[in-house]
């Protein structure tokens, strides 16, 4: 069973849970806090008006010096402050002395309460006055909670209040509450959808670039490499950052697809001639159209020997794939190096009237393979001399800069076009397929060097203009990184 979701859909429920989880925490925790901080506030607020209402009945038993019914008579309901509906006044004895009423406001009863069961008793014992009709009825429809407390004069019990107070749920205050958490509630609810509704629009953005941009990399990966190049944009810097990757990805597997089938043509077109060639000598001498003359097999082996060369570049291949595990370090004087590589090549550029001019700082010393050092010294000399024409100079510089070496190797030829300069250190990539065909070889000279280079941990870089010639430098540094001599 496949249980892989779509990024959108993933995203959306971890977003919607998340959402969930902060809306009912952050409200239920707030309407808890409030709920016990009102009624802690509500139970203070009430004892307080409890005890206001015993010292003003203890009072006026010390100045009356007892119980006075005309005092008594003079309190009144407005006395009581909510939620207290009924308070009875008793002397010592229980006898009944004074009940105080809370006046309805808005000439409206409160409703949906009943006796409770300690007022129904006090009732039936003559504790209490006598009902009215009108107070039955009120008294039946609610349910209210009694609590007493003992007056006391100079430490001696000389009477008691009882009141019966609202409770805190059928109250004013509770029923503020309730509406309070019920439009909480409510408000929570259109929050969530509001947060649902942005979440799918938010996730859908973030995912369909993503989505396209994976479109775009099957179609690359089935050779399509121009398909939606258009469509994907995204404000997000990260997405952007990937589908413009995916782009330059796409750009250059399609310049890799034209340097592969210009390869294969180069290859297919460099075999064919001398295998051509030595087809027909060799039907030639099978029909007796010619005799196998000396001079004849010597032009028949030296097309052999010419596609045996081929063949042998191609095999070169490996010298790049290799070339960072086959060095052999060693500390070697470049600059010894670079004189005897420099000399080796003085007939060849007497023989082309094409000057050589040496700038060679003495005495650089570094670790370095120098079998390799000097192959890319070689290939690039050669390639500066094959591409000057006669009258012109090369010059070859070496130099200490800060932590590393710099050879230049500078000419003043025929130059590389600006289309041709990003991939000259592409394999069997040539700027001029006649040109390079005449000189030799198939276009993997820079590609060795390059690779030679990097596995020093070093860089190559090129400057040139078409018809001025070009500059070619390669940076090495003193020395090895130590982890790659212990390797070694």
């Amino acid at each position: 069973m496949n249980l892989n979701r779509s990024l959108r859909s993933q995203m959306l429920f971890q977003y919607v849970a998340l959402v969930l989880v902060c809306m009912l925490i952050i409200p239920m925790t707030v309407s808890w806090l409030l709920n016990r901080q009102f009624r802690r506030f509500a139970n203070e607020k009430v004892s307080e008006d409890k005890q206001q209402l015993v010292a003003i009945v203890s009072k006026a038993y010390i100045r009356n010096k007892g119980w006075n019914v005309k005092m008594l008579a003079a309190f009144h309901g407005e006395m009581l402050r909510w939620p207290m509906e009924r308070v009875v006044i008793q002397n010592a004895d229980g006898k009944f002395l004074r009940e105080l009423r809370h006046a309805p406001r808005h000439g409206k009863m409160h409703m949906n309460m009943e006796p409770s069961e300690g007022q129904l008793g006090a009732m039936k014992h003559g504790n209490m006055p006598p009902r009215r009709p009108t107070d039955q009825l009120r008294d039946a429809r609610r349910r209210l909670v009694a609590s007493q407390q003992d007056i006391k004069v100079n430490g001696k019990t000389v009477g008691k209040v009882t009141f019966f107070i609202q409770p805190f749920n059928e109250s004013r205050d509770g029923v503020f509450l309730r509406t309070f958490t019920l439009h909480m509630a409510g408000g929570v609810g259109i929050m969530i959808l509001i947060a649902v509704i942005i979440a799918f629009i938010m996730t859908n953005k973030i995912s369909r670039p993503i989505l396209n941009t994976a479109k775009r990399a099957s179609l690359i990966s089935k050779g399509d490499y121009h398909e939606m190049s258009d469509q994907l944009h995204s404000n997000i810097t990260e997405i952007q950052v990937l589908i413009d990757s995916i782009d330059r990805l796409g750009l250059e597997l399609e310049d890799q697809e034209k340097l592969r089938k210009r390869l294969m043509s180069d290859i297919a077109h460099e075999l064919r001639n001398p295998i051509t060639v030595v087809k027909s000598h060799l039907e030639a001498f099978e029909d007796g159209v010619w005799n196998p003359t000396p001079e004849r097999l010597r032009l028949t082996r030296a097309e052999v020997d010419r596609l045996s060369l081929l063949i042998s570049e191609v095999e070169k291949l490996t010298t790049i794939e290799n070339a960072g595990n086959s060095l052999s370090i060693s500390i070697t004087n470049l600059s010894e190096l670079f004189e005897k590589t420099a000399l080796t090549f003085d007939p060849l550029f007497a023989n082309k009237s094409v000057k050589l001019e040496k700038d060679i700082e003495k005495g650089i010393e570094t670790a370095v393979d120098p079998a390799k050092i000097r192959q890319v010294t070689e290939n690039l000399i050669s390639n500066a001399l094959r591409y000057t024409d006669s009258g012109g100079t090369v010059r070859l510089a070496l130099k200490v800069a800060g932590d590393n070496v710099v050879l230049t190797v500078k000419d003043n030829g025929i130059g590389i076009s600006k289309e041709d300069l990003p991939n000259i250190f592409e394999r069997f990539y040539r700027t001029d397929k006649s040109r390079a065909r005449e000189s030799g070889g198939i276009g993997i000279g820079l590609a060795i060097v390059k690779a030679i280079v990097e596995a020093h941990n070093g860089t190559i870089e090129v400057e040139s203009k078409e018809g001025c010639g070009s500059m070619f430098t390669v940076t090495l540094p003193i020395s090895l990184r130590n982890d790659r001599q212990e390797a070694l």
